[in-house]
Order: C-alpha cells, then sequence, then structure tokens
C-alpha cells in the first residue's frame, strides 16, 4: 500500500497536476482498492466516500446497486490499455457479482451486471459472462407490468414507482436480447423505454425522477421527486440517466422517436450549465436559482455520465454540426473534471484513493455531498475510453 501511495506521489510531480493522464491515475488509485478487496476476502466493494477520509464506504458484491461499478472502472482501464494484471484485476471482481444476476428484487441488476460481467463480455467474448447477463435479464424482466408497460423500479406497497435511472437498466435487457433472440427482453425493454418518453418528460425536455403509476390500471397518480430540488426541478444526475438511458435504447431499437428524446434531453442540459466556459452542473438545474441555502453543490457524477452519453450520442447525432457540438461538449466536461478543481489529488489533505471528487448522492442538505462517487469514477473512466476510441 506504502509503495502504491508513492507511486501516486511519483505520478503527479512527473506530469503535473495540470496534465495528468486521469487513465494511469486511475490504474494506480484502483490497484490500492484492488488490494483492499483481497484483504477484506474479496467483500470490499467502494461505495462513496469523503476525501479527507483514508477508506470508502463500501457495500459487498450481492447488496445494493453500486457494486459494479468497482469492476467496471477496472475493466475501463483494461479497454483503454489492457495488461495481464489489470485483466487479473477485472476478473477478480467481477466474478463475485455473478449471484446478483439471480436478483429479482430490484432494478439495479442492470447497472450492477452491465458495469462488470457486460463489459467483460463486451471485451473476452467468453460464454459464462453471457450466461449471467441473460440470466440477469431475466431476472429483471419478473419486474415488468403490462399494464403499467414498465418495469417496477422502487418496491412500494402504496403505488407502482418509476424513476428515470431505470432506463440505464434496459440495456441488460437489449444485450440479452441481442444474443439470444429473445424478442419477449426486446419488447419489455422497448415498451418501458416508450412510456417513459411520454411520461417522465416535461415539454421542455426536462425530466421528472419518479412517476408513480396505478397498478390496476396502469393511469398515472402522480410525478415527483426524491432526489432532485423539488417536484417541478430537473435533479440533474437524473438528467443525465435520461440522456444516456434512451441513446441506449436508440442504440439497440434504431427507433427515431428514442434518439429524438436524447438529442432533445442533451440540449436541456446543455443550455442549463453553470455558464459557457463552467461544464460541471450543480446538483440540481433548479437549486442555485430557488433555494435559500447559500452554497450548492455541484455533482460530478451527473457531468461525467452526461459526457459519457454525449460521446455515444455524437455517433448517431443527425448532422455534423450537431456531431461536432456533442463531441466539444463531452470533451471540455471531460477536460474539466479531470483537473485539481474535481479531481482527488487537487487538495493536499485528500487521502481517499478514489478519482472525482465534488459527488452529490442525493437530495442535499440531507444526503452526502462533496465526496466520491463509485459510479462518478466509472463514468468519468468511460468517457474517456470513449473518446480514446473515436
Amino acid at each position: 500500500m506504502t509503495a502504491l501511495l508513492y507511486f501516486t506521489s511519483l505520478l503527479l510531480v512527473c506530469y503535473g497536476v495540470s496534465s495528468i493522464d486521469v487513465m494511469r491515475y486511475a490504474s494506480v488509485q484502483y490497484s490500492i482498492l484492488y488490494y483492499e478487496f483481497v484483504d477484506s476476502s474479496r467483500t470490499f466493494y467502494p461505495s462513496y466516500g469523503y476525501p479527507l477520509d483514508d477508506e470508502w464506504k463500501s457495500t459487498t458484491a450481492t447488496n445494493g446497486w453500486t457494486q459494479g461499478f468497482f469492476p467496471g472502472v477496472l475493466w475501463n482501464i483494461v479497454a483503454y490499455n489492457a495488461t495481464r494484471e489489470s485483466l487479473k484485476r477485472a476478473i477478480d471482481v467481477t466474478t463475485p457479482t455473478a449471484a446478483f444476476a439471480n436478483n429479482t428484487g430490484t432494478h439495479d441488476i442492470g447497472f450492477v451486471i452491465m458495469s462488470g460481467f457486460g463489459n467483460a463480455y463486451r471485451l473476452l467474448k467468453l460464454s459464462e459472462y453471457l450466461d449471467v447477463i441473460v440470466t440477469a435479464a431475466h431476472s429483471l424482466a419478473t419486474r415488468y407490468s403490462p399494464i403499467v408497460r414498465c418495469l417496477r423500479s422502487w418496491n412500494s406497497p402504496t403505488g407502482y414507482l418509476v424513476i428515470i435511472d431505470n432506463m440505464m437498466n434496459l440495456e441488460l435487457l437489449f444485450e440479452a436480447s441481442n444474443q439470444t433472440k429473445d424478442q419477449t427482453l426486446y419488447n419489455i425493454a422497448w415498451q418501458h423505454a416508450n412510456r417513459t418518453m411520454y411520461e417522465h418528460f416535461r415539454s421542455d425536455n426536462s425530466s421528472y425522477h419518479v412517476v408513480e403509476y396505478n397498478e390496476t390500471d396502469g393511469s398515472v397518480v402522480r410525478k415527483y421527486t426524491t432526489q432532485g430540488y423539488a417536484d417541478w426541478s430537473t435533479w440533474s444526475r437524473g438528467q443525465s440517466w435520461a440522456v444516456h438511458g434512451f441513446t441506449i435504447a436508440y442504440r439497440y431499437t434504431k427507433y427515431q422517436p428514442f434518439l429524438d428524446k436524447a438529442i432533445g434531453a442533451a440540449n436541456y442540459v446543455l443550455t442549463h450549465l453553470p455558464s459557457s466556459t463552467d461544464f460541471v452542473t450543480y446538483w440540481d438545474y433548479d437549486a442555485p436559482h430557488n433555494s435559500t441555502l447559500a452554497y450548492q453543490p455541484r455533482d460530478t457524477s451527473a457531468a461525467a455520465i452526461f459526457a459519457s452519453a454525449l460521446v455515444e450520442l455524437s455517433q448517431y447525432a443527425p448532422t455534423c454540426n450537431l456531431k461536432g457540438s456533442f463531441l466539444t461538449n463531452a470533451k471540455a466536461i471531460v477536460d474539466q473534471l479531470s483537473t485539481p478543481q474535481y479531481l482527488i489529488y487537487g487538495d493536499k489533505d485528500y487521502k481517499l484513493p478514489a478519482l472525482l471528487t465534488n459527488g452529490t448522492m442525493g437530495p442535499y442538505p440531507k444526503s452526502p455531498y462533496d465526496v466520491s462517487l463509485a459510479y462518478g469514477d466509472y463514468y468519468l473512466t468511460q468517457a474517456i475510453v470513449r473518446l480514446a476510441k473515436l
């Protein structure tokens, strides 16, 4: 551990804080986390952490929704620059999450399995990885209601709740369908995306966090938030999930309205950034203009998710100008996230082995803010890998 910390310092000296190779830095930081994983008898999966702390708040391979992002970062490192050691680490950390594929009690199975096994199968094409994906897809499909035409997100005795985040889990269904030609899985994913497209957005393409449906007749009961500033406001990470999710839906379906919605939601973000030179959004797009609290935290995870989505979305843009705009903005976001202002090395007192700081977990100020988030690191490294492959 001491040697790795020394190498981190050496890396910063060699590269300089203004031009650090983020993926090489990720390799160093996540090497530290890998050895914590090994020392914990393979039960340590970082979830979130305070930069001044030495250790992350963690979960296990089969608990919660964030455990897939640790192996996800390691697979991004492999995709960027594969070595025998980086491949071994990615496989080691991914393998224990396989049991989660049987979990029918959560929609987050898509996040967990696709971040780990999804990337593993994409890179290695091993049948045992596809088996996990297919098992997980069938588990997720049990949460579908043909009446509501959506997958249930949260388990609630009082209503059928669907959150915008759930768009990200459709990749699991689409990929399993694509590999096995299972039309039922495809239809479930398509129906969920289609209903969400109509119910989760306002006329300006901003998104609601939660839509509650009547389980008996499928009608909408109410639209609200549990993560954002107010029911009428736009939670920034939710908007990023929307852009990313509909981009994925278009990738698999080539259904034009899904692309139109992804572009519309992306344009909402681009016209609501803090300024023309400040690309890291606040935790909610409306909170800084309405809250009585003077301090409003950023959410680097929302920025990273959005940047990664923009890279892929640019490849489907109908005009060269729009493609160029999306790519330029994606690069600008990644560049800003890669500065000392937002990376952990930017403050000499920060000790957490992470990449990004200034993440906001949930509704401010009730939830942790100005923290490192596993999914922030995952989507930043994903965005960098995607840009590198263009």
